[in-house]
């Protein structure tokens, strides 16, 4: 028997291993063992490694979008609102986390157990940035890819004084 909640905390777990190291590469015996399980509990609970990654993705998602509207809501002001969520792609306390969301949206364009994973990411955000900001689809699309943009290329760089100066740039265009 099980107790209530482990899968929740082996989700959470899952996360923080895999934004430190990733899930592609690893398999399933050292991963249990990283994150304190055996590999029959975590067959138990996602039913195969595809199972748990896919677990993991959609956890993750839920987790940036629960920051996501958190930022948007504390901030009505449409600048203040991105500004806000700047700080919090931008604090490299994030980047593990932004680093394996990278992967993972990479990974979702060959399929396999990130099928999807970069589309829902899409359409999860896109309507949230719409009604915070104010804009049109279209205009929360290029905010998005924007956002995206500017964070991997922080990310590749490690640049924050130019890639910071083209994200004021980029409010000064909205």
């Amino acid at each position: 028997m099980t107790q209530p909640g482990r899968r929740e905390e082996l989700l959470a777990k899952l996360l923080d291993y895999s934004a430190d190291h990733g899930l592609s590469e690893v398999s399933l015996r050292p991963l249990a063992a990283a994150v304190g399980s055996s590999p029959r509990m975590l067959l138990y609970f996602f039913g195969s490694k595809e199972g748990l990654v896919r677990e993991v993705h959609r956890h993750a998602r839920d987790v940036q979008l629960e920051l996501l509207s958190e930022a948007l809501a504390d901030h009505p002001d449409r600048i203040d609102a991105l500004r806000a969520l700047w700080r919090w792609l931008r604090d490299p306390a994030h980047h593990n986390v932004i680093r394996f969301f990278f992967e993972s949206y990479a990974r979702s364009l060959h399929g396999g157990a990130w099928d999807g994973f970069g589309e829902s990411s899409v359409r999860e955000w896109l309507p949230r940035l719409r009604t915070a900001l104010g804009d049109s689809e279209t205009e929360a699309t290029l905010t998005l890819a924007a956002l995206r943009g500017l964070v991997l290329d922080l990310l590749a760089t490690g640049d924050a004084e130019r890639v910071d100066a083209a994200f004021e740039e980029l409010l000064a265009r909205l």
